[in-house]
């Protein structure tokens, strides 16, 4: 048992794969497994905060070395706004971060920056609002805390932004914990099957909602009707229009949204036949029936802003419309603050997959047009633009409702961890720790002062730069 374990945990340092998750243990041999960990390596040790020795201007500078330079302007305005913003764009600092920080040794697929932000409602095959995670460019094989870690961060920082007192954060903190304590037992205690099948829809989440909660009530009511409009006429009304030649294509809105040149547009069409073997056939016949209309880079979002990120308009032969997004895959930001840029490079072709990957295992119901495809040197991934998603604006919320907000995060996030076959350690590891709840609670108000620290020290490097 032992020697199985340590293979999952050297795989951590190893090529993306799926495979050393296979264990032939079965789940009670893995709960005494989890409940050995809590005894070698306790709550207290995985929750014990260590400073972080390192340059975080040079770390942020490191990265946006591989982004598109006219965008970093626009991308440190984004970044800027708060240390909430601030934490988005600096994933790979918290990853440094934890590398150095004990950890529990039981690997799962996780999503890698699991923040409140990057939860959220997308639309089902039979086009029901799901709720769940819905970004993983972070994604793979990595210790359950780390999400865990992450989510505590963000509520601590959008807390404190909300304006919330020290101490309701505190109470906030100490729920979401909780609230993941309880998604990990719940899931423990599901079959196989049905836990494979489970799903969250919005009608679901009304249901669970306290009753006094007429905000969050309200807001998830917006969001039910608003969704299903947000699709790829919204989005060719809003980001399109005629040229001289009658042709409907994206509009240009330089430097976020920039036509792209004929080369690249023409190495686009030639790794198109790629994306198409990634998905299922069913779709690849739908595919059959439409063209590639125009082709722009547009960028999108906070950490990933200034990344190679552009939009598809594809045609059908009804002249109806379909807009993917192709996204640039980079080496997730934990391998980014571990391997050369040489190795990293190297690793470049398996990056869109991992990503598609992990989506498919942690969100149940996934977009039927997610795949991957390599071009121009690099890896992208594609999805479907826009299709019904939607996000809870998390500052707008008051406090019950942010704490039900993050309570719903929590669990949705033991849930998706629970489709690791290793989960069933975590369930063994929590049901031995004691004090689980404060001890998580506590790191995340230290790593937070942390990131202000950070915070400051950039703010102070771009002004100096201005």
């Amino acid at each position: 048992m032992a020697e199985k374990l340590n293979k999952v945990k050297k795989f951590v340092l190893q090529k993306f794969t799926i495979d050393k998750l296979k264990l032939n243990d079965d789940k009670d041999q893995l709960i005494a497994a989890g409940k050995g960990k809590a005894n070698e390596i306790p709550v207290s040790k995985i929750t014990e905060f260590k400073p972080g020795k390192r340059d975080v201007v040079k770390m942020i500078k490191s990265e946006e070395d591989k982004m598109i330079p006219e965008l970093i302007p626009l991308r440190h305005k984004r970044m800027m706004k708060n240390t909430f913003s601030f934490f988005r764009g600096t994933a790979g600092v918290m990853s440094y971060d934890l590398l150095h920080e004990t950890k529990a040794q039981i690997p799962i697929m996780i999503c890698g920056d699991a923040h409140v932000n990057n939860f959220g409602f997308f639309a089902s095959p039979e086009r029901q609002l799901l709720f769940g995670l819905n970004d993983f460019d972070e994604t793979r094989v990595g210790n359950w805390e780390v999400d865990l870690k992450r989510l505590l961060v963000s509520a601590q920082l959008a807390g404190e932004i909300n304006g919330y007192d020290e101490k309701d954060i505190k109470d906030v903190l100490n729920n979401t914990v909780s609230a993941y304590r309880a998604g990990i037992k719940y899931s423990n205690g599901l079959k196989l099957m049905d836990r494979f099948y489970l799903a969250y829809n919005i009608d679901d989440l009304l249901d669970s909602i306290s009753d006094n909660d007429k905000q969050m009530e309200k807001l998830l009511k917006k969001i039910a009707k608003k969704a299903p409009k947000n699709n790829s006429d919204k989005v060719v009304k809003k980001f399109t229009s005629k040229n001289d030649d009658g042709k409907i294509v994206f509009t240009e809105n330089p430097p976020r949204a920039r036509r792209i040149t004929d080369q690249l547009y023409t190495d686009f069409i030639k790794a198109i036949p790629q994306y198409l073997r990634s998905v299922s056939q069913d779709v690849q016949v739908l595919l059959s029936n439409f063209r590639v209309s125009d082709i722009i880079r547009y960028s999108v979002g906070v950490g990933s802003f200034g990344t190679r990120c552009y939009l598809l308009l594809l045609t059908g032969k009804d002249g109806s419309h379909l807009v993917l997004q192709v996204k640039e895959a980079l080496p997730s930001r934990y391998n980014l603050t571990r391997l050369t840029r040489s190795n990293a490079q190297k690793q470049a072709p398996e990056e869109g997959k991992r990503i598609i990957t992990g989506q498919r295992i942690l969100q149940t119901f996934s977009d039927p047009f997610l795949g991957s495809m390599n071009f121009d040197g690099r890896s992208f991934y594609v999805r479907q633009y826009r299709d019904m998603k939607d996000s809870v604006d998390v500052d707008k919320l008051d406090l019950d409702s942010f704490n039900a907000y993050t309570h719903m995060c929590a669990f949705v996030l033991a849930v998706a961890h629970f489709q690791s076959p290793t989960a069933p350690m975590i369930y063994g590891y929590i049901d031995e720790s004691k004090k689980f709840d404060k001890k998580f609670a506590d790191w995340a108000s230290d790593y937070s002062k942390q990131v202000h620290n950070d915070y400051e020290a950039y703010r102070k490097y771009l002004e100096g730069e201005n």
